[in-house]
């Protein structure tokens, strides 16, 4: 029955750890602005970062049309 009561335990305190690297890490994100949303395509690709991936999306798509 003990060994019921520290894995309980450790996976609540796993879950708290969890969390709370997850609101730290989302604190750290910079805010998305409406600016920075004109940057990205309807997909969520970046219009200069990804534009290989984006002309070869659409060559895919015109050749399976």
């Amino acid at each position: 029955m003990e060994a019921i009561y520290i894995l309980i335990t450790a996976l609540v305190l796993l879950n708290i750890w969890v969390i709370s690297v997850y609101i730290r890490l989302c604190k750290r994100l910079p805010p998305v602005s409406k600016e920075d949303a004109e940057y990205y395509d309807e997909n969520g690709n970046h219009i200069y970062y990804d534009r290989k991936l984006i002309a070869r999306l659409k060559k895919e798509k015109q050749q399976g049309q």
